[in-house]
């Protein structure tokens, strides 16, 4: 009959849908108690068959203690008669490489260890052994630290990225017990004792401290958390919603809606620029809720090109309508390279930007032609013709009318931000303009339906620039 710890883990399973009968799964296993009992719950979970794979990364720290570990759960893999993954990482290294704190370098290197592996062996998911009171010390330390309450709300049983945490209903204490029941033996971290970690004076002084006060208080944090995650899921599909009707996006760069994002609720708006950084970036590294808050000034007192710095080299900036997400160099992008044309071929202008001058008979019509195309007349405009930026009082003819207008002007027609529009390339023919590439064409020397001739011009990369969204 199986145990009730066996009963709290397949309902977690059933009532997350964590994984299915037959599945594949990626154990991360350190060779400490939790994650010892929770291999050997999966191992033997009764009616409930698991392809398991056990995994673990030597973090380097600890010298032999470290190596010791390793040879534990190779052992207690082999004892199983599971494949075992085991990978060396030098973390003290590589948080010294990328500025990161001991604990945030291992948990990096550790679940990019479990996503390649759960990649490899095409897993269902990336089983961890957090448990209910680890849910109640995340909880502690992220109010001591000012979450809000997408920080509160600490793990969930299941994750975007495949992790997924069938113990969260069960305490510490169980599992030892299990452990006890079992005859299992785990390796003791010594690190786990060191106070000079937050993680272990919640755990060892501030949790005792609370339970002198409600001695389930572990419990009770735990319940909260799960609640507030329970709350998390459904403001994240608000969210979501949201963002899928204000957001647009291109290559590096996201972009949400002026007028629909102002009237939306403050909280709201914070969840939308998380999301919209974090697609964008892949994580919210450095990014703090001061941040958000000076991204709300910005949208709500900002005028039209007025621009904020954000951490890791990330720029926002509000156009005629959109409030724009995108990395500096990307908003600050170099002017065309200035060129002659004066043969067909293919011309490169920096940028990602390039220009394809090939001949073609004359288009049949000029209605619905795409914006990077133009037809140019070459008895009208032989070569050579002239790449290079648009300078001031530069003028276009424009189609459908006789006299010129000034090239800022169709610009802020076009709702281009200003710094932006030095990266448009003009292609002129002694100094008079037959086209800005990709916004609009000059009438001087459009081949018409009837040329004898005529040379096409296609721009490619123009979605490469923000300046499309």
């Amino acid at each position: 009959m199986p145990a009730p710890i066996h009963h709290k883990l397949l309902d977690a399973i059933q009532r997350f849908n964590l994984c299915r009968p037959g599945d594949c799964l990626i154990v991360g296993v350190s060779g400490g108690a939790d994650s010892v009992a929770l291999l050997d719950l999966l191992a033997t979970l009764p009616g409930f068959p698991l392809n398991l794979v056990v995994a673990h990364l030597n973090h380097c720290l600890r010298g032999d203690e470290s190596d010791g570990d390793q040879q534990f759960v190779q052992q207690l893999a082999d004892r199983y008669q599971l494949p075992c993954e085991l990978r060396c990482v030098d973390v003290s290294q590589l948080a010294r490489q990328q500025r990161l704190s001991l604990e945030e370098a291992g948990r990096t290197a550790r679940y990019a260890f479990f996503d390649e592996l759960r990649t490899r062996h095409h897993a269902a998911g990336i089983a961890v052994a957090h448990h209910a009171d680890d849910q109640a010390e995340t909880l502690l330390l992220r109010l001591l630290r000012g979450a809000g309450t997408t920080g509160l709300a600490a793990m969930v049983a299941r994750n975007r990225a495949g992790i997924i945490r069938p113990l969260l209903a069960i305490s510490r204490q169980e599992l030892r017990e299990h452990l006890t029941a079992r005859g299992l033996t785990f390796r003791e971290d010594s690190s786990n004792r060191d106070q000079a970690y937050l993680r272990n004076r919640v755990r060892h002084e501030l949790l005792p401290l609370l339970q002198e006060y409600n001695p389930a208080i572990a419990e009770r944090l735990s319940a909260t958390a799960s609640l507030l995650g329970e709350d998390e899921t459904l403001l994240l599909h608000c969210t979501e919603t949201a963002f899928s009707q204000l957001a647009c996006s291109g290559a590096g760069w996201n972009a949400l809606a002026l007028a629909g994002l102002r009237q939306q609720p403050h909280a709201l708006r914070l969840r939308l620029y998380r999301m919209a950084i974090e697609s964008l970036q892949g994580h919210q590294q450095r990014l703090e809720l001061r941040h958000y808050q000076l991204l709300d000034r910005l949208l709500l007192e900002g005028s039209t090109g007025a621009g904020l710095d954000l951490p890791g080299r990330l720029t926002a900036l509000l156009t005629a309508d959109r409030l724009l997400l995108a990395p500096k160099e990307l908003l600050r992008p170099a002017p065309p390279r200035c060129c002659g044309i004066d043969a067909l071929g293919r011309y490169e202008l920096g940028n990602g930007l390039s220009l394809l001058v090939e001949a073609a008979a004359a288009p049949s019509s000029w209605h619905n032609l795409p914006a990077a195309v133009c037809y140019v007349d070459p008895e009208q405009a032989p070569f050579p013709w002239q790449v290079r930026p648009v300078a001031p009082g530069d003028r276009l003819e424009l189609l459908g009318s006789t006299g010129s207008r000034p090239i800022q002007d169709i610009l802020t027609d076009q709702k281009l931000p200003r710094h932006l529009r030095g990266c448009l390339p003009l292609i002129s023919q002694d100094n008079r303009p037959l086209w800005l590439a990709g916004i609009r064409r000059s009438r001087h020397a459009l081949a018409v339906p009837g040329c004898r001739q005529a040379i096409r011009i296609t721009l490619s990369g123009q979605d490469q620039l923000p300046l499309f969204p």
